[in-house]
């Protein structure tokens, strides 16, 4: 439980939103600009840090970008040198949630 509250710190001062429950991690952000695209990735790898150090895997094919409302904005993401695939909806905890929520 110690390592997933660090985990925690370490994504808020990126200045991310996230929701933690059991082993997932949702990473959230407004993108507005390139700047908070960047600062999303500067997170992802945080996480990818975190969890080397860990010695923890991340399950990079369950992973996806989910662009909520309105986007006018390319939001290519990377964990290691995996795309996250964009995707229009996702299951979440047994919810389907779309992007047009």
């Amino acid at each position: 439980m110690t390592y997933i509250n660090e985990l925690a710190f370490i994504l808020k001062s990126h200045g991310i939103k996230i929701k933690l429950f059991a082993d997932d991690v949702k990473l959230y952000i407004q993108i507005v600009d390139d700047i908070d695209v960047a600062q999303m990735q500067q997170a992802i790898d945080a996480l990818v840090d975190w969890a080397t150090e860990w010695q923890m895997s991340i399950s990079v094919n369950k992973c996806c970008v989910l662009n909520v409302g309105r986007s006018s904005h390319d939001t290519c993401l990377y964990i290691n040198d995996n795309v996250l695939p964009v995707v229009e909806s996702t299951r979440d905890l047994g919810i389907l949630v779309s992007c047009d929520e």
